[in-house]
């Protein structure tokens, strides 16, 4: 009776695993479900530091996203990036004809490309001074394109800078069409009513445990009265 009680409690320790998993991963699901993304359909999407013109920093690359913060009449206040590794988040906006609110972001909502440079303190040419030279790594934003000139938009140690140069041999995001819902089509279940089924299972099983503890301990008691 022992081993079946301990394998009844193993099994409802189970389901709570699964409950606990299910509500944190809805919950997950449910933030995730709240942002808003726009994806930058050609190379020309600028992400500004105000709502005006010549404030450009750099244009976001090909089939990448922003998270929408806020939306105006002629912009969106956005977030691109976050805050990881050799990145930043940076905050600006974006013109909406420049960009496609999606349903849903791609797996890569950011693009994650780092550079590496070599800084060297230079001698003013005299060959008897020796140059010192470091190696480092900074992280790619986008281009920057002014007259016939192309830019990268760097971050490093901190500070966004610019460097003559071009990059744009990165993967590319799937562009995703647009959403189509047929009449009367079932959709799919999720957030909370997904969990329906296992908080009743698991409501059953702690019902049937404590039914089983109750009757194994009034059995005890009625065979102690029996050997009196």
């Amino acid at each position: 009776m022992k081993v079946f009680r301990a394998a009844l409690c193993l099994l409802f320790a189970t389901f709570l695993i699964i409950i606990f998993n299910s509500f944190f991963n809805s919950f997950q699901a449910s933030a995730d479900e709240g942002r808003r993304y726009a994806m930058a359909t050609s190379r020309d999407v600028y992400l500004y530091s105000k709502m005006e013109k010549n404030t450009e920093l750099f244009a976001i690359p090909y089939t990448y996203c922003v998270e929408i913060l806020q939306e105006y009449d002629e912009w969106y206040h956005v977030r691109y990036a976050k805050d990881d590794g050799l990145y930043e988040q940076i905050i600006g906006y974006c013109k909406k004809e420049n960009v496609r609110e999606i349903d849903e972001p791609p797996e890569n909502i950011y693009l994650h490309r780092t550079v590496d440079l070599t800084l060297s303190s230079g001698n003013n040419g005299d060959s008897a001074l020796p140059e010192l030279n470091l190696s480092v790594t900074a992280a790619f934003y986008g281009n920057f394109y002014r007259g016939d000139t192309s830019y990268i938009y760097l971050l490093y140690n901190g500070g966004f800078g610019y460097l003559e140069g071009e990059i744009d041999d990165y993967d590319i995001n799937e562009i995703p069409s647009a959403p189509t819902f047929a009449e009367g089509q079932p959709t799919e279940e999720t957030g909370d009513s997904a969990l329906v089924p296992v908080i009743v299972i698991a409501s059953l099983a702690l019902a049937a445990i404590i039914v089983l503890i109750i009757t194994g301990n009034r059995k005890k008691r009625g065979v102690k009265r029996d050997n009196l």
